[in-house]
């Protein structure tokens, strides 16, 4: 018990005493894992395993009790957009919506469309409402605000500063909605460069949170890669797979620029092929992780673990594609239609990734 055992059992033990000591055991590690991982959607959860995360969680639970604009910073794929969720959800705003809008996704004319409202058809006295109308007493995350157009911005700022726009040049529109807005990149170059108005910028950044890149909380990494890999295989409706030790270890040393996208794709590449590479510990193409490739010895580990990764990670997306309709083809004995159900695809679409991957039906489904 001193060295960490939960419990122990004495000879010869008698089955229910073994059940009650699994479910003790399991029951306390779910609670544990519970404080760790915060449900904020329908598929949506904040992981907070070490300390810089929980400390962002407790500033983020600081920060939903004001109404005022947030700025959040951080890298692509850091978490940005759950940051705002946790935010939103932990406000007195939880009640009413919530939208985001990707300024980089978006054409100016369709952003503005978006963010205020247009009418169909000139002269129609149809109007699509805008987002400020729909998110009203709620909360509108823009991600990527150094994409906005500039002349965008201004319009944005004096709606943050009057609390109501003009829609169509006639109507008065009032706004109670809270802006969480998100960017990354160098702020300070980006004003320089007149990509965002420094007045938006100040008006935004009253308060500002930076979501730190995974490579500054690698002790998250093994909780986040089981986390993945569970909603993963409940998703695909596939058994789970483990991470062996040598595994988790060379994760643990890459510092994955892509960030939590790129963890969770290394996630499912790993649920659908397994541990392909059994001497290095890692599927081969991820060998680079681990550093066991000729090429990665002769290059700098910095260098070559970015660059392989990068390079392998375009075909993990088609492989995974593939592997994922071949299971479902599987599950429903290449019954077509029934795939496509489960996939949650069209047909023609399904008959086309199945020639495209140049999958075939086993004799015994082949008629």
């Amino acid at each position: 018990m001193r060295l960490g055992a939960e419990a122990y059992l004495m000879r010869q033990l008698e089955e229910q005493h073994l059940e009650t000591a699994t479910r003790q055991s399991l029951s306390s590690e779910i609670s544990g894992v519970t404080e760790e991982v915060e449900q904020i959607g329908d598929d949506l959860f904040f992981v907070a395993a070490g300390d810089t995360m929980r400390k962002l969680r407790a500033q983020l639970g600081l920060l939903a009790n004001v109404s005022t604009p947030l700025l959040i910073l951080g890298e692509s794929g850091t978490g940005k957009g759950l940051a705002a969720r946790v935010v939103h959800q932990l406000s007195v705003r939880s009640g009413f919506r919530f939208f985001k809008l990707n300024c980089a996704a978006l054409p100016g004319d369709v952003l503005e469309s978006e963010l205020f409202g247009y009418r169909a058809v000139p002269g129609s006295s149809w109007n699509r409402q805008s987002k400020f109308e729909l998110c009203q007493r709620g909360t509108l995350f823009l991600d990527e605000i150094t994409d906005m157009p500039v002349t965008l911005q201004l319009k944005l700022l004096q709606v943050l500063h009057d609390g109501y726009f003009i829609k169509h040049g006639r109507s008065r529109v009032e706004t109670d909605v809270r802006i969480l807005a998100a960017c990354r990149g160098n702020l300070e170059q980006t004003i320089m460069e007149g990509k965002l108005r420094e007045d938006l910028y100040l008006r935004l950044s009253a308060f500002t949170v930076h979501v730190p890149p995974l490579r500054e909380r690698k002790e998250e990494i093994p909780l986040l890669l089981g986390f993945f890999m569970n909603r993963l295989a409940k998703r695909y409706t596939l058994p789970p797979r483990t991470f062996s030790p040598r595994m988790l270890t060379a994760c643990q040393r890459y510092d994955w620029p892509g960030n939590l996208r790129e963890l969770e794709e290394f996630a499912k590449h790993h649920l659908m092929t397994g541990e392909d590479g059994a001497s290095s510990g890692v599927p081969e193409q991820y060998c680079v992780v681990a550093g066991n490739t000729s090429a990665s010895r002769e290059a700098s580990p910095d260098e070559s673990s970015t660059s392989g990764l990068k390079s392998l990670l375009q075909s993990v997306k088609v492989e995974t594609e593939r592997n994922v309709i071949a299971t479902a083809l599987e599950q429903t004995r290449w019954n077509r239609k029934a795939a496509a159900r489960l996939l949650k695809i069209s047909y023609r679409t399904l008959l086309y990734k199945i020639e495209q991957h140049h999958l075939n039906p086993p004799a015994s489904c082949a008629s």
